[in-house]
């Protein structure tokens, strides 16, 4: 498997890590099992007004073996209201800049919503969007506000990904084995 220079870990979103070069993705009230992890408020599990959580997530953030903020992001689904989605993931973005650390990011149906947010933002941070299974255009548009993309196991039976894989420059994209491939 390739590594991206960009973020040098073969696998960059893992619920369960098995090796040191997985990235372990940790909620705020979660303990790390081993090697490297990120930590973040899921857009659909926001507890309350979301601040408990998010102490949490700055006093994990300098962490040593903390490599990136997230996953956080936008969730139409998500029970959560979009203005406090949009406002926890807002202070994500400034953290990821801040301590210049990527950003892992989930995005349901709000793909224009992200592109506004990093562009109102003015991040230029590596932003990572995991879990891609959209459209080539999609894609496009998102590289093009220089949002990366993240495959999991979808890559190896949509012919649509694999195209879409063998058609962009390997530092667009990362892989996963993110087991919450319901998405």
């Amino acid at each position: 498997m390739t590594v991206n220079p960009l973020f040098p870990y073969p696998d960059v979103h893992t619920h369960q890590a098995r090796h040191s070069q997985e990235v372990q993705n940790c909620f705020p009230e979660d303990t790390y099992e081993a090697g490297v992890f990120s930590v973040g408020i899921h857009p659909c599990y926001i507890h309350e007004d979301g601040e408990a959580q998010w102490e949490k997530v700055v006093a994990r953030a300098s962490h040593p073996l903390c490599v990136a903020i997230g996953e956080c992001g936008l969730d139409k689904r998500a029970t959560t209201p979009l203005p406090l989605q949009t406002a926890l993931f807002e202070r994500h973005i400034a953290l990821a800049e801040q301590l210049q650390k990527p950003l892992i990011i989930h995005c349901v149906k709000s793909y224009g919503e992200l592109i506004g947010l990093r562009k109102k933002n003015k991040a230029t941070g590596l932003w990572i969007l995991h879990g891609f299974h959209k459209s080539e255009a999609l894609a496009h548009e998102l590289l093009k506000a220089g949002i990366k993309l993240s495959f999991n196991r979808r890559l190896l039976h949509d012919p649509r990904l694999k195209h879409l894989m063998e058609i962009l420059p390997p530092e667009d994209y990362f892989f996963e084995t993110d087991e919450n491939n319901d998405k």
